[in-house]
């Protein structure tokens, strides 16, 4: 059983709902940078900002101390959100919640508002959201934050459409990393292997627990071969299609055939 998160409204609703796009903070603190990026999409696109404060972990430790410490993080820092949303003259309201982010979203978009899209906080899995909004939904990888809370280094968005999930950039990088690795690995062990084959014969054919080595030598060159070849493909986006499902064998049907001709009744 899964608990629905729990929302609580903690600013006044206008009369006529704006367009928003929905900042969604895991705890009482959004980082610099997602603050930074969700007022300048919002002021290019003419969009007010509703930010929600999730506390995904409402069972952890003491409680009640967790929701006042929770409360108090939330409301400083809404109120300074609010403050720079308003220099740049833009909408802004928060609200709280408790549960998965998922279910926060959910609540959200459905709860009447006229959200546009969402834009999650780093601390917050994208494929978890991505998979069951109804709207698009954008992931902010922010590198390292310096003492200050400011990110260094570039900023990468990720779009997911909804109930589509594409590899992310980390991912992509990741695999390249993989690759390079692993494609150095397969050259040494070609070039050891084409620099000592006597040696590696000679061993081989004495027999005994060395008739392995060559069992050995295959599987390590599968693996490493293999995992280059994978991680080279996947850093370029070209992933192996999922085969068709395996076709069911024809089955006779043994339901004696009805006589569609016609047919005299008599009736005595």
């Amino acid at each position: 059983m899964h608990d629905a998160a729990t929302m609580t409204q903690e600013t006044q609703m206008p009369a006529e709902r704006p367009h928003q796009v929905l900042v969604v903070v895991r705890g009482g603190q959004a980082a610099a940078a997602l603050i930074e990026y969700a007022l300048g999409v919002a002021e290019r696109l003419g969009l007010g900002i509703l930010a929600a404060y999730v506390d995904t972990l409402p069972r952890f430790g003491d409680r009640l101390s967790r929701r006042e410490r929770f409360a108090a993080g939330t409301a400083h820092d809404a109120a300074a959100f609010a403050e720079k949303a308003q220099q740049s003259n833009i909408g802004f309201e928060h609200v709280t919640a408790s549960g998965k982010a998922s279910e926060a979203v959910l609540a959200l978009v459905h709860g009447g508002r006229r959200i546009d899209f969402v834009v999650l906080d780093p601390a917050i899995r994208l494929e978890d959201v991505a998979r069951r909004s109804p709207v698009p939904v954008f992931g902010l990888d922010v590198a390292e934050a310096d003492g200050k809370g400011r990110g260094r280094g570039r900023k990468m968005l990720q779009h997911r459409n909804p109930g589509r999930l594409s590899m992310s950039e980390r991912t992509r990088k990741r695999n390249g990393v993989r690759s390079i690795i692993f494609g150095i690995g397969s050259v040494a062990l070609y070039a050891a292997v084409f620099t000592h084959t006597d040696w590696v014969a000679n061993l081989s054919a004495k027999g005994g627990l060395y008739a392995i080595v060559p069992v050995i030598t295959v599987f390590l060159f599968s693996y490493v071969h293999g995992s280059f070849t994978g991680a080279f493909w996947s850093a370029l986006g070209i992933e192996a299609s999922k085969g068709a499902a395996a076709k069911k064998p024809a089955t006779v049907s043994t339901e004696k055939r009805k006589d569609g001709r016609a047919a005299a009744r008599i009736n005595a």
